[in-house]
């Protein structure tokens, strides 16, 4: 199983993905976008989907002594 795993992961370290942070930031404080302030949000929930895709990566553990 362990190998199994390791595999998984070194998979998962083969696809391009990043993390961007240029402040430390309370994640349900959001700014901006409201009225003439600018367009959408930064910050928060609602900024959090405008940079963000899905990537799910799943691992298989198998019962034991099967």
């Amino acid at each position: 199983m362990l190998k199994l795993i390791l595999s998984a992961l070194a998979v998962s370290t083969l696809i391009s993905s990043r993390v961007n942070c240029y402040d430390v930031f309370d994640a349900g404080a959001p700014f901006g976008g409201y009225k003439l302030s600018g367009i959408g949000r930064e910050l928060g929930e609602y900024g959090l989907v405008n940079y963000t895709e899905v990537k799910t990566v799943t691992i298989a553990v198998p019962e034991k002594n099967s």
